[in-house]
C-alpha cells in the first residue's frame, strides 16, 4: 500500500512553515507499528513524507499513491486542496484524507465543510486534533477491503467522517479515545524518518504533552477533550534529544509544540537535559515554544536551565476583566506577574507580553492601558495579535459571532501564497475589525501603535535609549504613545513607511473571501515578490529595524528629546547623543553581507557598554570618561553563522527577516564591543 503523507508548506517567498513536519512523521510511525500484521505482509506499507509542494508533483507526476494524506492548517488548507484535486486528477482511484486542527467543532459546520471539498474522501478527525488512531483506522479499513476505494464507505470508522459518495448521507464514525502514553507513538526521529531535514534550514519540533488545561475560547486547543495533559516520557523525550543534538548544526533552533512548557515538573527534568546538550554539543542556542500561563517559579526554573534560551511568553491576550470572563480566561494577578518579570529580568532572561486585538469587550482605552501595565513590568516585548475566528476555535462557532456582533474581513495569510502547477494557490484568513466596543478606525489607531511599539521595544532593540529616557524620568509607553502623536516629525522615509503600512492595512481586507481570492490572483505577482501584501506588520517592522535603522535611530532620538523639553529635564545633549551614535555603531543592518563585514569604530565621553552591562542601574551620568575614548567592534563568530544560516534559508527580504528573526533575540543582531583607546589614539 503506497501512501502520500504531506504536510505542505507555501515556500516561494520564504518558508512558510519552518519546522520539520513532525505531525505526519508521527502518522507514518504508528501505522507502521500498529496496522495488523495479516493486513501488514498482504500490503506493506511503503510510505513516503512530503513538506514541498515540488517534490509531491513531482511524485504524483511518476507515482500513483493509493492514499493520499494531507494536513490542514490555516496557512496551506487550500494548498492541500489543490494537491487533492491534482491528485484525483491523474489518479481517479486514490483515496484522500485530510486532518489537523482546521475543523470546525458544530456537526453542521462539519457538514458544510466537508460538502465544500469534494476533492477529499474522508476527514481524519480522531479525538479533538489527534489523528494517529483514526489515520490506523482508516488505513486498517482500506487494507481490510484490498485497497479498494470503493469499499471503505461501507461502514463506518471511528475518528473518521465523510459524505457518502453513492448516497449523498453524511457520515460520522463512532469516538476514539486519546493516547494516554505518548510513549505508544514510535519515535520518527529514531526511525530514521526526518533525517532529510538535518540538511535543510528548518527547526526540529517536538511535542513533550499534548493538551491544555485553559478553556480560552479565540484557541483551537480549548476544547474540552482536549482538557487532560498526556505526556512521552522524560527518558524518550532525552533519545530524541540526543538524536537531534548529535546530527544538527548548532545555531538551528529548537521547537516544542506545548501548549504550556515550563508548568509542569517534567519540564525541569527536560530542561535539565537540554542543558547538558548546550554544554556538550552548543545546542539548543535558542528555544522557541509557548510557555506555561501560571506556575511562574517553575518556568523561571526551567528558563534558568536553559541558560536563557528561552524567552518566556506572557500571553495575557488582554486585562480588561470583561474580555477574560467572555472568552472564558483567568490570568494571573498582574502583581504576580511583575514579580516574576524582577526574577526573569535580575536573571538576565527576557520575556514577552502578548495581546490580541478585537476582543469580545475589549475597549481602545482598556488596550492601551494593558500595553502601558505590561510594560513597567518589565516584558522586553509586546505582540498585539489580529483576533482570527479559526475553524476549531469556539470563539468562531455561529453562536459567538451572534453574541459578540463581530464584524470580520478576509485577507490572505501572509506569505502562505504560491504557484506549484500553473494555477495561483492562494490562502485566506477570516479577522475580526470591529466590535460594538472597538471601532474599526480604532483598529487602525492600534495596529500603527503597535508596528511602531514592535520596531522600537522588540527584546530591547533599542532599549539603552529607553533606559536612558526613564532615568529622565520619562517611561517607555510614554514615549511610544508621543512617537506616535509626532509622526509628522519623523524623517521623510519613516512617515512614508507608515503611511505605506496603514494603506495596506485597509487595502488587504474583505467583505467575503472570493474578493479575496480574485484580487489575490490579480495580484498574484506583486504578492510573491513581498512588493505587495504579507504579515504587513512584520514586514513594515523589518523595513523600520533593517532597512530605515538610521532613520528610526534619529526619529526616537528627536523624540525623547521632546519630552526631555516639554518636561525642563534636558540636562547634558551630549548623553542623548552618546547613546543613539552607540547604536548606530552595533546595529546590524541590510545589506548584512556588507554590515557583517564591518567592524566601525566608536567615540564617546560615556561608557554606554559599561552601562548597559550594570543593568542601567545608575543614570549615564555617572559613567562619564575623563576624556573621549574611541572602542572597536566585532562580530561573535556564532551569531555570524546564527544570521548567515537564517538568510540562506529565510532570504533577506522583509518577509524572510520577519521569520527568521522570530527564532533569534535582537541582542543577536547586534557588533560587540571588544577594546578601547583614546580618542587621540593612546
Amino acid at each position: 500500500m503506497r501512501v502520500f503523507l504531506a504536510d505542505l508548506g507555501h515556500n516561494q517567498l520564504t518558508y512558510s512553515s519552518d519546522v520539520y513536519p513532525l505531525g505526519v512523521a508521527n502518522l507514518a510511525t504508528y501505522a507502521r507499528e500498529y496496522l495488523p500484521d495479516n493486513l501488514s505482509a498482504k500490503h506493506p506499507l511503503d510510505i513516503r513524507i512530503f513538506r514541498e509542494p515540488e517534490d509531491l508533483k513531482e511524485a504524483l507526476d511518476h507515482d500513483s499513491p493509493d492514499v493520499l494524506a494531507l494536513s490542514s492548517y490555516s496557512w496551506n488548507h487550500n494548498l492541500a486542496l489543490h494537491f487533492a484535486d491534482y491528485a484525483k486528477k491523474r489518479h481517479p482511484k486514490v483515496l484522500t484524507l485530510m486532518g489537523g486542527p482546521n475543523f470546525p467543532l458544530t456537526v453542521v459546520e462539519q457538514e458544510s465543510f466537508l460538502r465544500g471539498m469534494s476533492q477529499i474522501d474522508i476527514a481524519v478527525r480522531g479525538p479533538t486534533y489527534e489523528g494517529e488512531r483514526a489515520f490506523l483506522n482508516i488505513i486498517r479499513r482500506f487494507a481490510e477491503v484490498d485497497c479498494r476505494r470503493e469499499g471503505v464507505f461501507e461502514e463506518s470508522v471511528a475518528g473518521n467522517l465523510w459524505i457518502d459518495p453513492s448516497t449523498g448521507e453524511f457520515v460520522v464514525g463512532g469516538e476514539v479515545e486519546r493516547i494516554h502514553d505518548l510513549d505508544e507513538i514510535p519515535s520518527p526521529y529514531l526511525a530514521g524518518l526526518l533525517d532529510d531535514y538535518f540538511k535543510t534550514g528548518y527547526f526540529p519540533m517536538m511535542q513533550i504533552a499534548r493538551g491544555c488545561p485553559f478553556s480560552c475560547t479565540y484557541c483551537n486547543s480549548s476544547v474540552e477533550a482536549n482538557s487532560k495533559i498526556y505526556a512521552h516520557s522524560v527518558e524518550n523525550v532525552k533519545a530524541d534529544l540526543l538524536y537531534i543534538a548529535q546530527r544538527i548544526k548548532p545555531e538551528i533552533t529548537l521547537c516544542f509544540a506545548d501548549d504550556n512548557f515550563g508548568m509542569y515538573q517534567r519540564d525541569e527534568e527536560v530542561a535539565d537535559y537540554i542543558s547538558y546538550l548546550q554544554e556538550t554539543y552548543n545546542w539548543p542556542q535558542y528555544l522557541r515554544t509557548t510557555t506555561g500561563k501560571n506556575r511562574g517559579e517553575r518556568i523561571i526554573k526551567v528558563m534558568r536551565k536553559i541558560k536563557g534560551r528561552l524567552p518566556m511568553t506572557a500571553a495575557v491576550q488582554s486585562l480588561n476583566p470583561t474580555v477574560l470572563k467572555n472568552i472564558k480566561r483567568a490570568n494571573i494577578s498582574l502583581d504576580t506577574f511583575a514579580d516574576i518579570q524582577k526574577e526573569v529580568i535580575a536573571q538576565g532572561m527576557q520575556s514577552y507580553g502578548e495581546l490580541i486585538l478585537s476582543m469580545p469587550g475589549e475597549t481602545k482605552a482598556s488596550f492601551m492601558t494593558a500595553v502601558r501595565d505590561l510594560l513597567e513590568t518589565g516584558v522586553k516585548r509586546i505582540s498585539a495579535h489580529q483576533l482570527m475566528l479559526l475553524h476549531g476555535a469556539p470563539l468562531s462557532n455561529p453562536e459567538s459571532r451572534e453574541l459578540f456582533q463581530f464584524k470580520t474581513r478576509f485577507r490572505v495569510v501572509a506569505r502562505n501564497i504560491g504557484d506549484y502547477t500553473g494555477e495561483p494557490i492562494i490562502e485566506t484568513e477570516e479577522m475580526v475589525v470591529e466590535t460594538p466596543d472597538f471601532s474599526f478606525e480604532e483598529y487602525l489607531e492600534a495596529r500603527v501603535f503597535h508596528l511602531l511599539l514592535t520596531i522600537f521595544y522588540y527584546e530591547g532593540n533599542f532599549e539603552e535609549a529607553f533606559e536612558y529616557a526613564r532615568h529622565e524620568g520619562i517611561k517607555p509607553y510614554d514615549v511610544m504613545v508621543r512617537m506616535q502623536r509626532m509622526l509628522d516629525d519623523a524623517p521623510p522615509a519613516f512617515r512614508a513607511m507608515i503611511d505605506d503600512f496603514l494603506k495596506e492595512s485597509q487595502e488587504e481586507l474583505f467583505q467575503t473571501r472570493e474578493e479575496c481570492i480574485e484580487w489575490a490572483k490579480q495580484n498574484f505577482a506583486a504578492l510573491v515578490d513581498g512588493s505587495l501584501g504579507g504579515n504587513l506588520l512584520s514586514k513594515y517592522s523589518m523595513i523600520g529595524r533593517f532597512y530605515l535603522t538610521q532613520e528610526a535611530i534619529e526619529f526616537l532620538q528627536t523624540v525623547i528629546s521632546s519630552a526631555q523639553d516639554e518636561a525642563v529635564l534636558r540636562t547634558d545633549l551630549a548623553q542623548l547623543q552618546a547613546v543613539t551614535d552607540y547604536l548606530r555603531c552595533i546595529l546590524l543592518h541590510v545589506p548584512f553581507a556588507e554590515t557583517l563585514a564591518e567592524n566601525p569604530e566608536w567615540t564617546t565621553s560615556y561608557d554606554v557598554e559599561a552601562w548597559h552591562k550594570d543593568n542601567y542601574k545608575d543614570h549615564l551620568d555617572m559613567y562619564a570618561f575623563d576624556q573621549p575614548r574611541t572602542f572597536a567592534t566585532t562580530i561573535d563568530a556564532n551569531k555570524r553563522a546564527m544570521i548567515e544560516t537564517r538568510i540562506a534559508t529565510f532570504g533577506e527580504h522583509p518577509s524572510g527577516l520577519g521569520k527568521f528573526t522570530r527564532t533569534m533575540f535582537a541582542q543577536d543582531l547586534r557588533r560587540t564591543i571588544v577594546a578601547a583607546k583614546s580618542a587621540n589614539g593612546a
